[in-house]
């Protein structure tokens, strides 16, 4: 993943900046002293110097998905983590440096979030969003002194750009779709009562995988009225034991009539 970051930045530069690769390098070496004395032509330097996890997007939630075989697999939200890199440029000419720095800035402050097309690896199917942060001022780097004599080399003006990126664990459990709750009460000096939650899905003749939204549904002997969600699910919260009759209206087709027990097994419906 660190890798299809480092290319995507690259060809953010590349495409976007107009960095031309044939006159300024780009790289992520570490900048010590050994390394600045070998390069000879302009070079662009995305040193990562920090790995955490970003503590303030830290999720607790689960993310459920259903397949249309009614398995639902319950997934951890990935963890979200901050990489953290420093910018500089050397070349030969100070001016040189700080006009290349200032367009580098500019790019950076232009995009705060990657164009789909510069997207490499990984990166181009990640369902949570990727974070840029460009030369703020609560970054990390607050010591520059102490880390350029780390390196045992010259003092450089840089900035800092950390992007955030989810680290997926894939942590999921799988189970059948929970398609009925019976509760069982009892007031007082009154007989017990049971009543059934039950869910299901309206749908496409011979496609499953197709849900009709905005059907609703009537169980006639109990008058209850529901109606499916954008993906064609629907539930009944408080249906009595039994034998139940549902009509499925929907706009511009015939309504359907099925007869269903309730606790049952499936309470998907079809139209044609």
């Amino acid at each position: 993943m660190i890798t299809d970051l480092d290319e995507t930045i690259k060809q953010l530069l590349v495409t976007k900046g107009a960095i031309d690769l044939a006159e300024v390098d780009i790289n992520f070496d570490t900048p010590d002293r050994e390394w600045s004395t070998a390069i000879s032509k302009p070079t662009i330097n995305f040193y990562l110097y920090d790995i955490r996890e970003n503590h303030d997007l830290r999720g607790i939630e689960w993310q459920i998905e259903k397949d249309i075989n009614g398995v639902a697999t319950r997934k951890k939200t990935p963890s979200r983590i901050d990489l953290s890199y420093l910018i500089t440029v050397w070349t030969n000419d100070t001016g040189d440096e700080h006009r290349l720095l200032w367009h580098i800035l500019l790019t950076m402050f232009r995009y705060p979030v990657f164009p789909d097309d510069v997207l490499y690896g990984q990166l181009v199917d990640l369902t949570c969003p990727i974070q840029i942060s460009t030369a703020q001022p609560d970054g990390l780097f607050n010591n520059p002194a102490d880390f350029w004599t780390a390196l045992d080399n010259e003092l450089k003006p840089s900035i800092n750009y950390v992007v955030t990126l989810p680290l997926d664990t894939s942590l999921a459990f799988t189970a059948p779709v929970v398609r009925t709750k019976v509760v069982d009460f009892k007031a007082p000096g009154a007989d017990k009562e049971r009543l059934v939650q039950v869910a299901g899905t309206v749908h496409e003749a011979g496609d499953l995988a197709r849900g009709v939204a905005s059907a609703r549904i009537v169980a006639k002997e109990a008058g209850m009225t529901t109606e499916t969600d954008g993906d064609g699910h629907y539930s009944f919260r408080r249906l009595p034991e039994g034998q139940h009759t549902f009509q499925v209206l929907v706009s511009g087709k015939k309504v359907k009539e099925l007869a269903l027990t309730v606790p049952g097994a499936n309470y998907d419906l079809e139209v044609p």
